[in-house]
């Protein structure tokens, strides 16, 4: 079965959503203030405390540095994912299993990563993550992942998603603006269970 992340939650509402539909992973965008879905540790520490234990965190975070991942390992994130710079000192002071992002532009240099026990699973997204673009998905059909986690992003929503698992097959597929509203701050109930039913019945 498809593992499923709902990334860029931000509030109660979003919480009670995720928790009445069970993805896999919830991501919480921290340390980048140019997101309009980033929060603060003490917003993370409250989201989490309501947080279904069964649902992996996730704490989304670009080039953190080896403070800001501790301060993630310390509000009790399950994963760290990070996009654009892993620092060499960042990555020998983490904890908590990686998930390394990587978008259209250096998506070869994963395979620098692929003997590195921290790093959990790779995140595939756009040229610009959270832009809610596609991108030509066939680039990752034959992808050597090594055993590691295999997470497709990018533009990915309820009338794509299926289509995306039966072409690419990932491990996981993650999701942030394709469950929400134009206009609308927070996430879409009923996308994020239209999204949710149609990966579980993306193989049916």
């Amino acid at each position: 079965m498809t593992k499923i992340k709902i990334c860029g939650i931000t509030s109660f509402a979003d919480i009670d959503c995720i928790n009445e539909y069970k993805p896999d992973y919830a991501g919480f965008v921290m340390f980048f203030p140019k997101s309009r879905r980033n929060i603060s540790a003490d917003t993370a520490k409250q989201l989490l405390s309501r947080l279904d234990k069964s649902i992996k965190s996730v704490a989304v975070t670009v080039s953190p540095t080896p403070e800001q991942v501790k301060s993630a390992e310390d509000l009790g994130f399950d994963f760290i994912q990070i996009h654009g710079e892993l620092y060499e000192d960042t990555l020998k002071s983490t904890s908590i299993p990686i998930l390394r992002a990587f978008n259209v532009t250096d998506i070869n240099s994963f395979e620098k990563y692929k003997k590195c026990e921290k790093i959990a699973g790779y995140v595939f997204d756009s040229r610009t993550p959270g832009s809610g673009q596609t991108f030509d998905w066939n680039i990752l059909k034959n992808i050597p992942i090594n055993g590691k986690t295999f997470i497709l992003a990018g533009g990915l929503d309820p009338e794509n998603v299926a289509r995306a698992i039966n072409l690419i097959h990932p491990d996981g597929v993650d999701v942030s603006s394709g469950v929400e509203s134009d206009g609308v701050p927070g996430k879409d109930k009923k996308k994020i269970e239209l999204f949710v039913n149609n990966v579980r019945n993306a193989y049916l």
